[in-house]
């Protein structure tokens, strides 16, 4: 019987993981085509269908990481998790309750400051619902909640809003958009996060360096995959913003994932 090192052993020889590994090192995006090569410079014969079962093993085995679409990168840095609160949580039942069969993810601004030197001392909770949905949600949370906002505009939220300790912003939630479920709360990936403070008025506070800094500071510590970043910010007819700044910011290490 192999013990789980003889198995790990096995597998390094069988999918040549030292040799990848030197091959891939300084290629910061490699595609499914420079895999195929890879494995064919070694095994001449071998099949596609075979080399695609060695991509999967990779992936499943933190070897590489999907970041797009028929594109890797090498397994270095981590999955984005946020942090899901007490409050956070107690939202989700009580719309869960009300509302069980809307799509909505809940998530608070808190996020942003492990990536921005600038985000304000208030606490917002972001509650995107259904577009359907968005302003039934916010007449619920009126009735439970102190200080919920449905869609403020600038003025308010630089009047007001930055005074206040907490609150609640009701906001419609993109199609696709991009979520995943932390606690069994349905929240923001590391892809949402990244469009939405980009363009939403909300994240106003985050311009020039600031944005560039969040930006950089994600990529440096985070798995992203830029071809779900691109998807939604088409989503949010906010696409040239995210190219313009994928472009000019020497995030152009992925320029080959760019349309």
């Amino acid at each position: 019987m192999f013990t789980f090192s003889k198995k790990f052993n096995t597998f390094e020889k069988k999918l040549y993981i030292p040799q990848f590994k030197i091959r891939f090192e300084n290629k910061l995006v490699f595609s499914t085509i420079d895999i195929l090569s890879f494995y064919r410079e070694i095994e001449p014969d071998i099949p596609s269908t075979t080399v695609n079962w060695r991509v999967y093993k990779l992936v499943d085995n933190g070897i590489i990481v999907r970041i797009g679409r028929g594109k890797f990168k090498l397994g270095k840095g981590s999955f984005y998790f946020p942090e899901v609160d007490n409050r956070i949580i107690r939202i989700n039942k009580f719309i869960k309750e009300k509302f069980p069969y809307i799509q909505y993810c809940i998530w608070g601004s808190y996020s942003m400051i492990e990536f921005g030197h600038h985000i304000p001392k208030t606490n917002i909770i972001f509650v995107d619902a259904d577009r359907d949905s968005t302003e039934s949600v916010y007449h619920s949370l009126k009735e439970e909640y102190r200080d919920v906002f449905y869609k403020p505009g600038k003025d308010l939220l630089s009047n007001y809003i930055n005074d206040l300790k907490s609150v609640i912003i009701a906001r419609p939630l993109v199609s696709e958009a991009p979520l995943q479920i932390i606690k069994n709360v349905p929240t923001i990936t590391i892809e949402k996060l990244l469009v939405d403070a980009l363009v939403d008025e909300e994240f106003g506070f985050l311009k020039g360096n600031e944005i560039i800094h969040v930006f950089e500071n994600a990529f440096e510590r985070y798995i992203l995959n830029i071809s779900k970043m691109i998807r939604y910010s088409d989503r949010k007819r906010k696409k040239p913003e995210l190219l313009q700044i994928l472009n000019n910011y020497n995030l152009a290490a992925y320029q080959d994932l760019l349309p």
